[in-house]
C-alpha cells in the first residue's frame, strides 16, 4: 500500500468495553429496632412487596417503591420474618459501554506517533448509587418505606482526546 493511503485508512484500531451486571438484592431492616441482640427486621405479611414502580419511576414520581401495607413492626424483642436479604427486589444493575478509537502514524521507522479519542459512558446512562433502607426505604414502627427525594449519580459521559508518542 502506498504511504498516502496508508496514512489515511492504515493503522486504525476501535476498543470497546462492554459491563453488565445485575443488581444488588434488597436488605430491608427495621431502622428503630427492640431487638437487644441485633438489627430488627420486619414482619413480611403479604407476597406484593412493591408498588409496581421502578426504582427509577419512584424517584421521578415521589411515589413509593416498597408496599407499605407488607411490612409492619414485629414488636419488642422478636426478630421478624423478613429475609436478610430480598432475591427479588434488586437495585439498578450497571450496562455500560465505553469506546476508544485510536490513530497510529509512522514518522519513520522507530517512531509512532498515536492519536486516540476514548469515549467513556458511550450511552450517557445514569447510574444512581444504591439505595440502602437506612437512606431510602427503612422500615420502622413511626414510619415505612418512604419515595426516594435525592439520590447520588456516577459516571456521566466523558469525552478524552490525546496525542502521545509510544516507546
Amino acid at each position: 500500500m502506498n504511504r498516502v493511503l496508508d496514512g489515511i485508512v492504515g493503522g486504525w484500531s476501535l476498543y470497546s468495553f462492554l459491563t453488565l451486571q445485575s443488581g444488588q438484592p434488597l436488605a430491608i431492616y427495621d431502622s428503630a429496632g427492640l431487638l437487644a441482640d441485633g438489627n430488627q427486621r420486619p414482619q413480611v405479611i403479604c407476597s406484593q412487596l412493591t408498588t409496581g414502580l421502578s426504582y427509577k419511576q419512584a424517584a421521578r414520581t415521589a411515589q413509593p417503591y416498597l408496599n407499605q401495607n407488607c411490612f409492619t413492626n414485629p414488636g419488642d424483642n422478636i426478630p421478624g420474618n423478613a429475609p436478610r436479604h430480598f432475591s427479588n427486589l434488586r437495585g439498578d444493575g450497571i450496562r455500560n459501554l465505553d469506546l476508544s478509537l485510536s490513530k497510529e502514524f509512522t514518522i519513520r521507522e522507530g517512531m509512532l506517533v498515536q492519536i486516540r479519542a476514548e469515549v467513556f459512558n458511550v450511552a450517557n446512562l445514569q447510574r444512581f448509587a444504591f439505595l440502602t433502607p437506612a437512606r431510602a426505604m427503612a422500615v420502622s414502627a413511626e414510619y415505612f418505606p418512604r419515595p426516594v427525594t435525592s439520590a447520588r449519580c456516577s459516571s456521566e459521559r466523558v469525552f478524552s482526546f490525546e496525542t502521545d508518542r509510544p516507546a
